[in-house]
């Protein structure tokens, strides 16, 4: 596995420990990548349904590329991004040297958005409920 400096030592030693226990046969490695190369995308697909549905679409689908990122460079780098801009998102809402004031505005926009996403997704199960029975 080539150095990936764009995922977290953490996140790469996990990769790098999963990778090597897939590795131990040959019949092992062609399994796990049949499994990630059919899994990945179906837990993405699920993902990305549940941001109208009920459900943490946003997580399925970090789960998804995390899950492609076992076996696939393009995934690893996606998953590494995605890691950087969730990071640079946390520091601009949670600073750690800013005044008590910004730190509760961060956390009252953080609440907002969710309880936001969380009624948005609600009203269009609802929607698409009634359209259902219809």
């Amino acid at each position: 596995m080539p150095a990936d400096h764009s995922l977290s030592p953490r996140a790469h030693a996990l990769l790098t420990r999963i990778e090597a226990w897939s590795d131990a046969g040959p019949v092992r490695a062609a399994v796990v990548k049949v499994m990630v190369t059919v899994g990945g995308p179906l837990v993405i697909a699920a993902g990305v349904a549940m941001l109208v549905l009920p459900g943490p679409g946003l997580v399925v689908i970090a789960l998804g590329f995390a899950l492609l990122a076992l076996e696939y460079d393009w995934a690893r780098h996606a998953l590494g991004l995605l890691g950087h801009g969730l990071g640079r998102v946390k520091r601009a809402l949670f600073p750690h040297e800013s005044s008590p004031a910004r730190k509760l505005l961060g956390l009252m926009t953080t609440v907002g958005f969710v309880v936001a996403t969380t009624v948005l997704t609600s009203a269009v199960t609802a929607l698409i409920g009634t359209q259902a029975l219809a």
